[in-house]
């Protein structure tokens, strides 16, 4: 087994709204919204951060396994996953529930508002031990918060390297248990607004058993940092030195839900292939715009070739996948 992907696996509900959001909602009365958007477009497809990144990680010929609870509604999501040579040995059946829904608003700026039902997720999915010393790599993306904590803790029994992307369940997450998540974690991946909430919570939890930010911070001991920054780009920390990092050319913008799992699947790649931070965080960067160019988060599709001639198209590098 070389990959574990922890994490949500849902239906999103797509929807566009043909303006912009802050045409409708007035700053002023924001302590008493009440507002309706008439929608143009609705797409129900698969999701969830370990679906999104599993699939991703699919089209370059890994062969991921996920972890995670879905619902008895879980058949047609099952037979595509399937499909894309994804293992599925440790997903868990909550025969009363439905998959955790994702409903997304997205508006002509690519602003979003989204509304999220857990469903299964609500139930932990890990009861054993899945982690063994063969597992090369995992990711705990948001999904169950036990589920979080026990995959820490079961990469650190292993010693095997794990990222952590905490996303949505940042805001539930306490000072305490994002301590406990990223200890001995090989890689930390948020965006700039992400970054401030988790510096903010561990000074809460550091500050209190007085130990200084400046010597002894769960982020100093990371060997990775990645931070990214949407259309900005990303900034990886690593050994020291921060590395600037681009975006790559779109052909088209058509839906924004899902690059951030995709570009996940880029650094998951440096990892595992060894890649500089320069080279991985283009190879992120490049899966990103593979998933917003299509509708959905798992419609967007390459062969090695065409990622290969794509990547020297926008970087000027060749690159061996």
């Amino acid at each position: 087994m070389s990959v574990i992907v922890s994490g949500s696996i849902a239906f999103d509900r797509i929807m566009d709204f043909p303006g912009k959001f802050s045409d409708h909602i007035l700053p002023n009365k924001i302590h008493n919204l009440n507002v309706s958007f008439g929608l143009d477009k609705l797409s129900i497809e698969f999701g969830g951060t370990a679906g999104n990144i599993a699939y991703t990680l699919s089209l370059f010929g890994e062969k991921p396994s996920i972890v995670g609870s879905v619902g008895h509604d879980f058949a047609p999501y099952k037979k595509h996953l399937i499909k894309h040579h994804i293992n599925l040995r440790d997903i868990r059946v909550i025969p009363k529930e439905t998959c955790a829904t994702a409903h997304i608003i997205t508006d002509q700026g690519d602003n979003q508002i989204a509304g999220f039902h857990f469903g299964a997720i609500s139930y932990p999915a890990v009861s054993a031990q899945i982690v063994t010393k063969q597992t090369k790599l995992g990711i705990i993306a948001a999904g169950n918060l036990a589920d979080m904590m026990k995959l820490s803790e079961q990469y650190r029994h292993n010693h095997v390297p794990f990222i952590v992307d905490p996303g949505q369940q940042l805001t539930w997450l306490t000072g305490a248990q994002l301590t406990y998540l990223l200890n001995g974690a090989h890689t930390l991946v948020v965006n700039d607004y992400e970054l401030a909430v988790v510096q903010k919570k561990l000074m809460s939890v550091e500050t209190r058993h007085g130990v200084s930010l400046q010597n002894k911070s769960s982020l100093q001991n990371l060997t990775q940092l990645v931070v990214t920054k949407g259309e900005k780009g990303a900034d990886w920390f690593v050994g020291g030195k921060r590395y600037v990092l681009p975006v790559a050319k779109p052909t088209r913008v058509l839906d924004p839900t899902g690059a951030g799992d995709a570009y996940r699947s880029g650094i998951i790649l440096g990892i595992l292939r060894q890649w500089s931070p320069e080279q991985a965080g283009r190879v992120a960067a490049l899966c990103a715009t593979y998933a917003i160019e299509q509708y959905g988060t798992q419609n967007h599709t390459f062969t090695k070739t065409q990622f290969k001639k794509r990547y020297y198209k926008n970087f000027k590098h060749n690159i061996i996948i």
